[in-house]
Order: structure tokens, then C-alpha cells, then sequence
């Protein structure tokens, strides 16, 4: 139905640009490719197929120290600044600008001249711990908790074990460089085992095609730009075998790119064109 050749296949439906003409710069063709694959394929919703409770997304800011505040600050200005006078603006560099600053909202820097992101606020982490004490030793509930980069991932998985250890309670983390074969028994523990209360895991990596049906909390400590991933990710807690209602905290830092990401992919709209 579809061919059997990727480059006519590629050829009919993509326009090839950017880097060396090698990328895809946009579509075409695409009610003829709809009506193939509905030849082969029947779509049924994930509303229309189960009958799943409700959902409840709630906003939690937090306030940065004053220290970390004035710096993130200056940052903003610059690269503001930057994007006003630099003639053409390509995509890639407005992504760069907010990739910055929102690592820093997430609490690490990247020196100019340095590899390692140091942190240097803990606004974000000290509401985890509030919310991983309330939620999972306290309420003897599961959480789930998705960030965007490794270093957060670490710095949560630390916190996490900081509040939980005195507990008798563990957690576990899933990332870009944990292999594909330690991923199954990571989840499996969160899944089955009552003393795995936590599971922490990059948006990319943990956020597609598993089930985190033991939790009915999620914790977005950051996100991505990718609405895909995001969706996809809520449907982790939020599939067959769940009963109970759903809770979705996004952790803001207030008067941030953390708000402008949010509404961006609440819109599905594309920020960095914005």
C-alpha cells in the first residue's frame, strides 16, 4: 500500500531542505496518504475505547532565591537583547536562547567556557521534596516525576532518596543513558514493589509506551518543546487498568520561559516560530 522504496516514499510526501537539502522542511500529499493508510488501519480514540477517570492539572509556582533570580535575570535581558539585534533569526538559535534559560529554571547553569551544568538554585528541588514527603511518605502514594535533562534527573533521584531512606522507601530513575534491557525491571519494581514509591525519568525516555498505572500523581518538574512527548507522556498514569482520579502538578518557576513553554504546548503551538 505504502511502496516499497523510502526514497519515492520520502520523495512523495516530504519537501527536503535545511542542512545539505537533507532534512524535511514540510509535507505534502497528505490526504493521499491518510486515505492509504486508513485502507489498512482503523483509529479508534483513547476516549472513545476506555471509560477512564478524570484528570485535574494544578500549577505550583515557586520563587527563585534573590541571588539566582538576578542572574537568571540578566540572562533573559541578554539573550533578549540578542534576538532583537541580530538580523536574521534562525530557529535553532531562538531554541538555544530557551534551552538556557530554561535549564536555569530547572536550577543549572552552563558556564560559557564549562561542560557540566552546576546547579545553582534549588527553588524547584525543595518543592519536590515538600510534594515527594506530602504525597508518597505521608499519603503512602506512587509518583511519577518527568524532567527534560539528566542533570535534574540526578539531582531529583537524590532528593527523592534524601526524604524517603528514613521512610524505608526507595526510588528509581530512567534516563537517556540507562541501557533498554535495565529499563523493564526499573519499572517493574515501581509497578509491583510497595517500598519503589518514586519513579523519576527523562520526558523523552519514561514518557512513551510504558504503563506507571501504580501512580495516579505526576510531577513535571520541566518539559520540552515536543507536544507529542508531552501528550503522550500524560497517558502514562492515564490508561487501561487505572481507577482512580488523576493529578498532574506542573512545578513554574514564577516569571519564567516555565510559563511561555506551558502555554505554548497547551496551545500545541511551536515556540520557537513564535
Amino acid at each position: 500500500v505504502l511502496g516499497t522504496n523510502f526514497y519515492d516514499f520520502r520523495g512523495r510526501y516530504c519537501n527536503m531542505g535545511g542542512f545539505n537539502g537533507k532534512q524535511i522542511a514540510s509535507y505534502r500529499n497528505m490526504q493521499e496518504l491518510i486515505r492509504k493508510e486508513h485502507s489498512i488501519a482503523y483509529r479508534v480514540t483513547k476516549d472513545e475505547a476506555l471509560d477512564l477517570p478524570e484528570q485535574t492539572f494544578i500549577r505550583q509556582y515557586v520563587t527563585m532565591e534573590p541571588k539566582a533570580r538576578k542572574i537568571y535575570d540578566q540572562v533573559r535581558k541578554e539573550s533578549y537583547a540578542e534576538l532583537e539585534g541580530g538580523g536574521e533569526i534562525t530557529t535553532p538559535t531562538v531554541l538555544t536562547k530557551l534551552l538556557r534559560l530554561q535549564q536555569m529554571t530547572g536550577g543549572f547553569m552552563v558556564e560559557d567556557e564549562g561542560e557540566r551544568p552546576e546547579l545553582f538554585s534549588r527553588a524547584k528541588f525543595d518543592a519536590v521534596e515538600d510534594i515527594i514527603r506530602d504525597y508518597a511518605v505521608e499519603g503512602k502514594k506512587k509518583l511519577v516525576i518527568f524532567a527534560r535533562f539528566i542533570a535534574e534527573v540526578q539531582e531529583l533521584e537524590r532528593t527523592a532518596e534524601k526524604v524517603l531512606k528514613p521512610a524505608h522507601l526507595k526510588c528509581v530513575s530512567i534516563y537517556g543513558e540507562v541501557k533498554s534491557k535495565d529499563r523493564g525491571p526499573l519499572i517493574a519494581a515501581f509497578q509491583n514493589d510497595p517500598e519503589t514509591a518514586v519513579i523519576i525519568g527523562q520526558i523523552d525516555v519514561l514518557g512513551v509506551g510504558v504503563t506507571l498505572t501504580a501512580a495516579d500523581t505526576t510531577v513535571y518538574y520541566s518539559v520540552n518543546f515536543n507536544y507529542s512527548s508531552y501528550e503522550q507522556s500524560l497517558s502514562r498514569i492515564h490508561r487501561a487498568g487505572q481507577m482512580r482520579p488523576c493529578t498532574y502538578i506542573h512545578l513554574l518557576t514564577e516569571r519564567t520561559v516555565d510559563d511561555k513553554v506551558l502555554a505554548a504546548l497547551n496551545r500545541k503551538a511551536d515556540l520557537a516560530h513564535e
